[in-house]
């Protein structure tokens, strides 16, 4: 049985959107997120706060995207109820210091209502171009990532400079 696609549902508060994942985030939905984001951070948006309780599961590309996100944009990260597994990947990537996390302790309140955003299929050179961003991204942040996503960045830049 196939994991279902990744679903999006944003809701906006003032400079803020609560932005919830379902599905599995893998690398064919990372450019229709980093465009959804992009847009919210144009509309004035400036804190995403993640919520990932119904994850089933994220990629490297998607948290590599994430990273790219964080170092090449004005938006700033929140993971809320995030499983895991997921502060694991978070932690294995050299993400995890670069978010905050807000405790399940019923501080923060996300808006009352979230319109689901719709996630086109990339492209194939779109889903290569942030692919290969978001794994030169876990490359930078962290030395132990090169051994991990070298072959990986190396297929990347030969299957986009070959224009496949």
């Amino acid at each position: 049985m196939a994991l279902p696609g990744c679903s999006i549902f944003i809701g906006i508060d003032e400079t803020t959107a609560y932005v919830r994942l379902t599905g599995r985030a893998a690398a064919e939905s990372a450019p229709s997120f980093e465009k959804a984001l992009l847009q919210l951070q144009n509309e004035g948006v400036r804190q995403i706060v993640l919520e990932l309780s119904t994850i089933l599961l994220m990629d490297s590309a998607f948290s590599g995207t994430i990273a790219h996100l964080i170092q090449h944009s004005e938006l700033c990260f929140v993971l809320h109820q995030a499983p895991s597994r997921i502060l694991d990947t978070f932690a294995d990537h050299g993400l995890l210091d670069l978010v905050d996390r807000l405790e399940a302790d019923g501080q923060y309140s996300p808006p009352q209502t979230s319109e689901p955003c719709i996630l086109g299929a990339g492209t194939r050179k779109e889903i290569l171009r942030c692919a290969l961003d978001a794994h030169r991204t876990l490359i930078a942040l962290k030395p132990e990532n090169m051994a991990k996503f070298q072959a990986v960045e190396h297929y990347l830049a030969q299957a986009q400079a070959a224009g496949t």
